[in-house]
């Protein structure tokens, strides 16, 4: 990735992050647990970005980020059959 490509990405995630600032507030005061990863990998899938896509962003692979929404299940008490999007969208 070029810098102006990475400088682009940067700016685009903080647009995505500052347009759903209400909704990492409203899932710190329900999860007050979630760190500030777990509320961007939150963004992301509520976003709808494939692991893959997730990865790239936050410069990780995608078995990490499987492991990241692993835990962030357990974390937040989703159940397995409940998808992101159904949960994400009643928060």
């Amino acid at each position: 990735m070029t810098v102006l490509e990475r400088r682009l990405m940067d700016h685009l995630l903080l647009e995505l992050e500052s347009v759903n600032s209400r909704f990492q507030n409203q899932l710190k005061r329900q999860h007050p647990t979630l760190t500030t990863y777990d509320l961007r990998l939150c963004t992301y899938l509520k976003s709808n970005l494939a692991t893959k896509e997730i990865a790239l962003l936050l410069n990780v692979t995608p078995e990490s980020v499987k492991k990241a929404k692993h835990r962030l299940r357990k974390k937040m008490g989703i159940l397995p059959h409940i998808s992101w999007g159904t949960f994400l969208s009643n928060d």
